[in-house]
């Protein structure tokens, strides 16, 4: 597995720049949650990925799939991450040339949501898949001012919508009940394309098909 951590560049924040309120976002947007792993996805499209109580092993074969499939920016914004043995007993499920496979994966850990959105802002100059993990985690961080959190996950956002034009991308966001989550889920709900809700009977084989 190659650990890149992508190099920092400076972040200009626009201070004028607000997400609209959550309600106002939602409205007549995303009504239903599609309760599957299965739908196809298109360039153009973005995808996020409600999971339930993380949905460890099935993100685990999600990350083995894409893996398989080729080289791609993984970028693990929460504080869980499959170790290197857990993938590499994923991957030789499926072939055992494993370290041939693992050095598909580009993985990135930012630290704060501004590291986050210097990631994507690389990622925005690459040509590959971005799928991230926990999305939404750096933005609970109390000790960052809200305005900050705010127009960061807007040009958070904006960066990854760009980015599915190009490219697969998919958004993991842990099903949290935590008052942020309330506050900042609806806005990442509002520009993506569909939304998959994970359950307790999903089939990890599902996850195969998965955008691919």
């Amino acid at each position: 597995m190659v650990n890149k951590a992508l190099s920092d560049y400076p972040v200009h924040m626009d201070k004028d720049s607000i997400i609209p309120r959550p309600l106002q976002i939602l409205e007549g947007v995303h009504s239903s949650y599609t309760a599957h792993w299965l739908t196809p996805h298109h360039l153009g499209q973005l995808l996020l990925v409600k999971t339930v109580n993380k949905d460890r092993e099935a993100i685990l074969e999600l990350i083995t799939q894409w893996i398989l499939r080729g080289s791609f920016y993984l970028i693990a914004a929460g504080e869980w991450l499959p170790s290197h043995d857990d993938l590499r007993y994923a991957v030789y499920r499926y072939t055992a040339a494993m370290d041939e496979v693992l050095d598909k994966l580009i993985l990135a850990r930012p630290f704060t949501c501004l590291q986050l959105l210097d990631l994507l802002m690389e990622a925005d100059k690459q040509n590959k898949p971005v799928l991230i993990l926990d999305y939404l985690h750096l933005f609970y961080n109390p000790d960052v001012d809200l305005s900050l959190r705010y127009s960061t996950l807007e040009k958070c956002c904006q960066t990854i919508r760009r980015l599915s034009f190009s490219n697969p991308v998919a958004v993991l966001v842990p099903d949290l009940g935590i008052e942020d989550h309330r506050r900042f889920f609806p806005f990442v709900a509002s520009i993506a394309d569909e939304i998959i809700e994970t359950g307790k009977h999903a089939a990890p084989e599902a996850v195969q098909g998965l955008l691919f």
